[in-house]
């Protein structure tokens, strides 16, 4: 194993969250700073914004266990659910008696906070993933604190993804009284912030910087930067896959070679990207148009004069006479039944003596009347050879085309059937992994695009997909079955990076089953 390997005493790049491993640079140590000093000093509402594994949950746990003792901190994930739903967590959190029923969820929440307020205690709500949140549910906890003063105690830290921002600024009108404005955004990594996160994580998991001076190279380090975009999760499954295949080579050093960055781009913004390289410039379709044609044009010159020899020389071959017959070499296609035909040598005449042996390969002027015309036996022969070319010409043709179509209608719909089976099997007590989350009118035929690609077809048995009836649709992509939520969470730490690129969590299935409910 590669913690041996190289010395390690726990694995560097885990995706599991440790708030005693937290990279300082890229401004995280400054922002989780600024945001202590807002919470002291009783701001209402915060929002921290940041891209899909970009280190929001890291953030927040490293803020709750700086906070002073008199700071009591509520955690929730994944806020899917109504206002109550939502309100019923923190007043459980808060000491609210489980077991009462019909209680008026505000009035508890005033009087939780009430008696914290007389002893000198606050309250910090922090919601990770808070762009989940329904929007009706987001203005009512937004005006929270504008309809009480004895919610004053109380601060509201929503983190989230960039959507998240969009729908605060939806609900400004309506909650003119908290600044939505206000927060912070983690940018991605630099290159060489990139390379200092890596050694960081190295030595916070027992490396001997005196062993090794260096693990990752500047090539592999610069291949991770550019796969990643500075996306610190991205970067710790790269670094991972990047050691596995460092040390299987019994090598201590992470080359080029072993940062593995197999996922394909979609083809739409392949063709972007390309024409962005090639004509930065071009903004508008004019240019865009002019672009698209100006390569043409260039690999239609490219195509001529590449083809182009070889149609002369075509040319010439049929233009020289065939004075001297060439030996073709055994094919290994089966062969036309026919007759045996005569030798060659003794079909033709013989050549008169005085003439001269002309080699292979000379020119030579030779009057019509002077070419021995082979014998019908020869051109049989010859015949035979042809038929046997167009042959194999013919098989491999078809071991070219030889490619199974898959169709992405019918794997859907298969899937489909498969799932609803699966939910019903092992909805009680069991545990899935979410793969991604897909909510747009093009979402069906990105899945049925994914399910005929060669990666995601080798695991399609494992793959469920779930719908729910939304506008615009929503689809859910699960993997697997466990029995637990450790077994879940170990195979989604060793999936294959094409898998891994869409941040899965594990989840119960039961989990999954509220999510796609109407």
């Amino acid at each position: 194993m590669y913690l041996e390997h190289f010395q390690l005493q726990t694995s560097p790049f885990c995706e599991e969250i440790d708030p005693e491993v937290f990279f300082p640079d890229g401004d995280r140590e400054h922002i989780c700073t600024r945001l202590e000093d807002d919470i002291k000093h009783g701001r209402v509402f915060i929002k921290l914004i940041g891209s899909e594994g970009s280190g929001k949950t890291l953030l927040c746990k490293v803020l709750s266990g700086r906070l002073p003792e008199e700071f009591e901190v509520i955690y929730i994930e994944n806020p899917v659910g109504s206002f109550d739903d939502l309100l019923r967590l923190v007043c459980l959190d808060l000491g609210m008696d489980a077991g009462g029923e019909q209680v008026d969820l505000a009035a508890e929440l005033t009087r939780q906070l009430q008696r914290r307020k007389k002893y000198g205690q606050r309250v910090v709500l922090v919601i990770d993933d808070a762009e989940k949140i329904f929007l009706a549910t987001l203005e009512r906890l937004l005006r929270l604190p504008c309809e009480s003063n004895d919610l004053s105690v109380l601060t509201l830290l929503l983190a989230g993804r960039p959507s998240l921002d969009a729908n605060l600024k939806q609900l400004t009108v309506y909650c003119t009284g908290v600044d939505v404005e206000y927060g912070y955004t983690l940018e991605a990594l630099t290159k060489e912030e990139t390379g200092r996160y890596l050694v960081y994580r190295l030595l916070a998991a027992g490396l001997d910087s005196r062993e090794h001076k260096e693990i990752f190279t500047g090539e592999a380090i610069e291949k991770i930067f550019t796969s990643a975009a500075g996306n610190p999760r991205m970067t710790n499954i790269l670094a991972e896959e990047a050691l596995r295949k460092s040390c299987s080579d019994k090598s201590f050093l992470v080359l080029l070679d072993h940062v593995d960055t197999n996922w394909e781009e979609p083809n739409d913004l392949k063709t972007k990207k390309v024409l962005a390289g090639l004509f930065p410039g071009s903004k508008s379709k004019k240019n865009l148009f002019v672009g698209c044609g100006a390569v043409l044009l260039v690999l239609g010159i490219i195509f001529f004069f590449v083809t182009r020899p070889e149609k002369i020389q075509q040319k010439k071959q049929e233009k020289v006479s065939p004075i001297v017959t060439e030996t073709v070499p055994a094919l290994t296609a089966p062969t036309v039944p026919t007759a045996e035909p005569a030798p060659i040598a003794e079909s033709l005449p013989s050549v008169p003596a005085e003439k001269k042996t002309v080699r292979k390969g000379t020119t030579v002027e030779v009057k019509h009347s002077e070419v021995k015309r082979p014998a019908p036996a020869a051109e049989e022969k010859k015949n035979i050879i042809h038929v046997q070319r167009d042959v194999v010409k013919k098989e491999l043709r078809a071991k070219k085309v030889k490619t199974v179509a898959r169709d992405g209608d019918a794997l859907f719909r298969d899937r489909l059937r498969a799932s609803a089976a699966w939910l019903a099997g092992a909805y009680r007590g069991q545990y899935t992994i979410q793969l991604m989350m897909l909510s747009s009118k093009s979402a069906e035929e990105n899945v049925k695009k994914l399910l005929i690609r060669d990666d995601y077809f080798a695991v399609i048995d494992k793959l469920h997909i779930l719908r729910k009836k939304t506008n615009p649709p929503t689809l859910f992509v699960f993997y697997g079955t466990y029995p637990s939520m450790d077994a879940a969470r170990q195979v989604r730490n060793t999936m294959p990076v094409f898998l891994r690129k869409h941040h899965p969590y594990a989840l119960s299935i039961a989990d999954a089953l509220t999510k796609t409910e109407d």
